[in-house]
Formats: C-alpha cells, sequence, structure tokens
C-alpha cells in the first residue's frame, strides 16, 4: 500500500495547514518556512529526505515587523522581520499596494513576494506621506511612490 503524498497550503492570512489540519506549532511553521522551495511557480517544502508540495493562496512569506534604521534621528531604511526567522533590509523600489488595501514587497534578492501582516502593515504606514492625493514611503530625505500591483 503505498503512502498519501501531503501536500500544503499556506493561505492569504500566512495560515499554514495539510490534509491533517491547521499547521499550529510555531516552530513548525517556521522550518516550514524556512525549506519552502520555488521552481517555475511550483512551491515544495524539501528537508532533503522527502519534500511535499505547497499551494500558495496569495504569497509564501509574510512580514511579521520592521525595525528602524536610524542616522542622526531620521529614518534612513526599514528592516524586515520574515516569518522564516530571516532579517533583511526593504528595498523600497518593491512596495505594492494590492486591490485589499494590503502591502506587498519583494524579499530574498526579489525571488519572492512578503505580505506585510497587519502589524508590520501599521509600523509602516507611520512612514507614509500623502502629497496630492498620492501616497509615499518616507525615509530621511527620500521618498519612494506606492504604488498598485499590477495583475
Amino acid at each position: 500500500m503505498k503512502n498519501k503524498e501531503v501536500e500544503f497550503k499556506i493561505d492569504k492570512d500566512g495560515t499554514w495547514s495539510s490534509d491533517y489540519g491547521e499547521v499550529k506549532h510555531p516552530r513548525i511553521k517556521r522550518y516550514l518556512s524556512q525549506i519552502l522551495k520555488e521552481e517555475n511557480g511550483n512551491f515544495t517544502v524539501s528537508d532533503g529526505k522527502s519534500s511535499a508540495r505547497v499551494k500558495v493562496e496569495e504569497t509564501p512569506f509574510f512580514v511579521e515587523a520592521i525595525r528602524e534604521e536610524k542616522k542622526a534621528g531620521k529614518t534612513t531604511g526599514i528592516l524586515l522581520i520574515i516569518n522564516d526567522d530571516t532579517i533583511e533590509k526593504l528595498d523600497p523600489s518593491t512596495l505594492k499596494i494590492k486591490k485589499d488595501n494590503s502591502i506587498i514587497c519583494k524579499i530574498k534578492n526579489g525571488r519572492f513576494k512578503a505580505k506585510f501582516t497587519l502589524s508590520a502593515y501599521w509600523q509602516l504606514i507611520e512612514h507614509v506621506i500623502e502629497e496630492e492625493g498620492k501616497f509615499y514611503l518616507k525615509l530621511g530625505d527620500k521618498k519612494w511612490p506606492l504604488e498598485a500591483e499590477s495583475d
């Protein structure tokens, strides 16, 4: 008798689940995010011995929090705390606003999209300004337009 192949899913809110139900343990979710791979738009988790497919509803990674980089009292950069326990610098040019007003950016050298969790969203919004009906991320003396994601 052949074992049933397990398939995982990451929903739009970052909830991991499988045929056996929701993956609730934080360390297991973090580990799955750490071993997530993508090839030609197909996602898998692989530990080197076995692998399983992963259906990604929206984005495979999530920004859980941000940390400010400051110089002379001004925020000059943003560090992203990602759900796989990595930290990387935000490339402001990759920020996009989705139709539901959530915010995404590119991470891992532009290979993946990451969606801002609600708490990270509110942290980032503190650095957003509006000028003439348009929104910008302002860091120090620089600003980047926040544009809608194209489909």
